[in-house]
């Protein structure tokens, strides 16, 4: 871990190394580091891999999609069932649900229909209301599916009711 100068030995420095009666130190090989007065090559190791990498026998690889790693990792983690990530991702915030379709909206356990007389487009954090006196069916994906409601049926036995009325009456005039 030293080498000889005019003025005596001297400590290798940081990512170099060296062995008995060198006259200089060693760089270690590209990517890899050791502490200074390092004595052999064996002394070089590959650095910490920074988030979003884990080491591998060649050196640090960047983490896959649907997985990540924090900084000094020797592997990568998946992301929860259900849930995505880009390549290099950090940590388990950066896995996220797949964005929901249209009909459908996004909560923290990922993605639901939207209900009766709502609607939504793809990528939908909420469903959006049917205008006033319009309904839907649920998981309706557009404006364009909702419709005016059909007339009440309680409305329709009224005018029914009340036209019994009229000809049981008109009946028994004509009696």
């Amino acid at each position: 871990g030293e080498y000889m100068t005019d003025s005596g030995c001297q400590q290798c420095g940081d990512n170099t190394f060296s062995g008995a009666g060198a006259s200089s130190c060693t760089s270690c090989p590209d990517g890899k580091v050791s502490a200074a007065g390092s004595a052999s090559a064996g002394d070089c190791v590959f650095a910490p891999c920074s988030g979003g990498e884990y080491m591998t026998d060649s050196g640090c690889q960047h983490s896959g999609e649907n997985t990540f790693s924090g900084a000094g990792a020797s592997s990568c983690t998946s992301c929860p069932d259900g849930k995505i990530s880009a390549a290099g991702s950090t940590s388990a915030d950066d896995c996220t649900f797949e964005s929901c379709n249209a009909g459908e909206y996004m909560t923290d356990s990922g993605c639901q229909q939207c209900g009766e007389n709502t609607f939504s487009s793809a990528g939908a954090s909420s469903c959006t209301s049917c205008p006033d006196g319009k309904v839907s069916a649920a998981g309706s994906t557009s404006a364009g599916d909702c419709v005016f409601a059909p007339e009440s049926k309680g409305r329709d036995l009224k005018i029914s009711i009340s036209l019994l009325l009229a000809l049981s009456a008109a009946m028994m005039i004509f009696r």
